[in-house]
């Protein structure tokens, strides 16, 4: 009968069982033979999570090796078997990766069971392989190991070897035999260490785990610990191999205050930087909580971003939010208003890159309030309105000189009798409606508005631009001829800053050409787009001030600030259109801006 049991266990001894465990600990594949050697059936495992079979006092050691990757070493854990009883199982353990898959892994567990028979007979075994460890010859196959290992007795020294005296930086091992391990390791640890010696000397097999020692100098070293019992002069003392962590550790910490400092910019940022996940914001720093006009937290966190977002520009954070999240762009970066209150609007220029949350795909955001730089912008523009209208002044003077001299002309033939001199009032009140046309132009330009787009024939925004330059064209002997394919072209604009930009575009254009000549104004539609081209006969740009054109304060003329150029082409960019130049000294210079048409 002992024979049949022997035989019995020396066949399960000899069985290897393989199981898949995911990240998160369930089983996903086990081999067909798991009924053999632990009665359950691959199917009974299959879904069900593996702390649930293992012993309550070897689950810190399987928490160990799956997230500490310890699978240089196998580990010994008791698994619950079907009859309830708990069997000894050696582990093997090895990790899958995949490249396309970077968050998890999954586990791969080689099983082989150890029988009852061996684990009581083997501190027998034990015996017999160490009855020579006290010669002294068999003692120096440890000394020269390169790892270092120490033998105790009840935690008192007996021997240690030359990587163990190095690692404690001890000049003999005088310092070390006879002291008590607890005199090298950190107090935190006396208590877990007493435990893990009571249980190794009952025969129970203890896990890796990781303690603070340390050396002789005082300075303190993390070293992982594995240990089993021997036998030491007739009497069980522990074995134990060490692992110099402090590497490791010290490159840990490192980390861990990179993520601090990393924290700390983010909290501190006067930039707003956020994270957004299904169109919510689920991440804000304290700058964002200012920004949005926030009490705390807990007002901001959940909200719908399009509940602040100027519903102009929902569209182009769709899209920005969807190219990062589908791997469009690595980075987008867009221009935004949000409306915090009714009083209260908020520029900001925002970086998007692609991040997770819990796992998902989420999108972080940097948020930089430039409402300052667009009241400068403004400012800007306000005061090159000013300036151009300054310098129409003395042609609006001129033109506006001649009808009043009719009108006191006719007034007089009129003042005997009105009725014979009817042709006279027709004239009158013709020039006076020529005076309220370029009167009304002057206070359009000069005006501050709000930037309102909507639908404008372009056509006839340049007639108007034109005529209220013609008078200025005459006066130097410049004539602005226009040729257009189409006299219907409709642009989504404003009206008001597009007029300042062909403003800009046909002064300079006339003050080009000192000596007289003309200003050619061309329009040709092309696919999706209408070319706007302004062409001068004048002196040219040279190439020293061309390459540099748009920068703000660049001139060439002795009254000019410099900055009608860099507006125009901010007016152009803000209408999602491009404006290019090319010009050659003594024939001209051409002028071309694409803007988006509309059917």
């Amino acid at each position: 009968m002992n024979s049949e049991i022997t035989n019995q266990e020396e066949a399960i001894q000899t069985l290897e069982l393989y199981a898949v465990v995911s990240s998160n600990g369930r089983f996903q594949y086990i081999s067909s033979n798991s009924f053999e050697l632990i009665g359950y059936a691959s199917t009974d495992l299959i879904g069900r999570y593996i702390k649930d079979f293992i012993h309550n006092e070897d689950l810190f050691l399987i928490e160990s090796y799956f997230y500490n990757e310890h699978h240089l070493y196998p580990c010994s854990i008791r698994f619950l078997m079907q009859n309830g009883r708990y069997i000894w199982l050696e582990t093997n353990v090895d990790f899958i990766r995949s490249n396309i898959q970077k968050e998890g892994h999954d586990i791969i567990l080689k099983m082989k069971a150890l029988t009852p028979h061996s684990i009581n007979n083997a501190s027998t075994v034990e015996d017999q392989s160490n009855e020579v460890i006290n010669e002294h010859d068999e003692w120096a196959i440890l000394q020269d190991l390169p790892t270092p290992v120490f033998i105790s007795r009840k935690g008192k020294l007996l021997f240690v070897n030359k990587a163990f005296q190095e690692l404690l930086g001890a000049r003999s091992t005088d310092q070390l035999i006879g002291k008590h391990t607890f005199d090298f390791i950190d107090e935190s640890f006396h208590s877990v260490i007493k435990n893990r010696e009571s249980r190794l000397h009952k025969g129970e097999r203890v896990g890796i785990i990781e303690e603070t020692w340390r050396r002789i100098d005082g300075r303190e070293i993390n070293v992982e610990i594995m240990a089993s019992l021997t036998n030491v002069n007739g009497g069980q003392a522990e074995i134990v191999i060490l692992n110099d962590i402090s590497s490791r550790r010290n490159f840990q910490k490192i980390l861990q205050k990179s993520r601090e400092r990393y924290q700390r910019l983010i909290d501190n940022s006067i930039d707003t930087i956020a994270v957004i996940h299904k169109d919510q914001f689920v991440f804000m720093n304290e700058s964002g909580i200012k920004l949005f006009d926030a009490e705390c937290y807990p007002d901001l966190l959940g909200r719908n971003i399009y509940d602040y977002l100027h519903p102009s520009d929902h569209q182009t954070m769709k899209n920005a939010l969807k190219n990062i999240q589908d791997g469009v762009a690595d980075v987008q970066v867009t221009n935004q208003s949000w409306l915090i209150s009714n009083e209260k609007k908020v520029f900001t220029e925002m970086v998007c890159i692609p991040t997770t949350y819990f796992g998902e795909q989420a999108v972080q955001v940097i948020l930089r309030d430039i409402s300052y730089r667009k009241k400068t912008e403004e400012l800007m523009l306000r005061s090159e309105k000013l300036s151009i209208a300054g310098q129409l002044a003395a042609g609006i003077a001129h033109e506006i000189r001649n009808p009043l001299t009719a009108i006191k002309g006719f007034l007089q033939i009129m003042h005997p009798d009105l009725e014979h001199h009817r042709q006279y009032l027709n004239i009158i009140f013709s020039e006076l409606n020529r005076i309220e046309m370029i009167l009304s132009e002057l206070l359009v330009l000069a005006k501050p508005q709000e930037t309102k787009f909507k639908k404008t024939n372009l056509i006839t925004l340049l007639n108007d631009v034109a005529m209220l330059l013609e008078t200025q064209g005459n006066m130097k002997n410049v004539a602005i001829i226009q040729n257009h394919d189409n006299q219907s072209l409709s642009i989504n604009c404003d009206e008001n800053q597009l007029k300042q930009l062909f403003i800009n575009l046909f002064k300079n254009a006339i003050d080009a050409m000192p000596k007289g000549g003309k200003v050619s104004v061309l329009t040709k539609k092309s696919n999706h787009n209408v070319q706007i081209i302004v062409k001068d006969d004048g002196e040219g740009i040279p190439p020293s001030v061309l390459k540099r054109i748009g920068e703000p304060f660049l001139t060439t003329k002795e009254k000019g600030n410099g900055l009608g150029l860099m507006i125009s082409y901010k007016i152009v960019e803000n209408h999602n259109g491009s404006m290019s130049v090319d010009s050659k000294q003594g024939k001209g210079s051409t002028f071309t801006i694409t803007l988006p048409y509309i059917q």
